[in-house]
């Protein structure tokens, strides 16, 4: 487990700052603009599946997939993997 002072003693922690790292490299045209990325780093990065459990985290936490946007603009509220933990 991570503390607040030293968050690089937990594993997990810094593969979530190596992941978010390179995305954000990625998108980022310059290093003045990569706060403007986050949001959709997070929202990558929070429907991408894990190898582990072969759930997205948004999934875990919701029981639910995201609504895309555009998903939403072809007026479906869900992706073709099922809304629900049931669908």
């Amino acid at each position: 487990m991570s503390t607040t002072a030293h968050p690089e003693t937990d594993g997990q922690t810094e593969r979530v700052n190596r992941v978010l790292e390179d995305v954000l490299c990625s998108y980022a045209t310059s290093f003045t603009s990569w706060s403007t990325f986050l949001p959709l780093a997070e929202f990558a990065l929070n429907n991408s599946e894990h190898a582990s459990t072969g759930l997205t985290p948004f999934f875990v936490n919701n029981a639910r997939h995201p609504r895309v946007p555009a998903l939403l603009a072809l007026g479906q509220a869900s992706s073709s993997r099922g809304s629900t933990l049931g669908g």
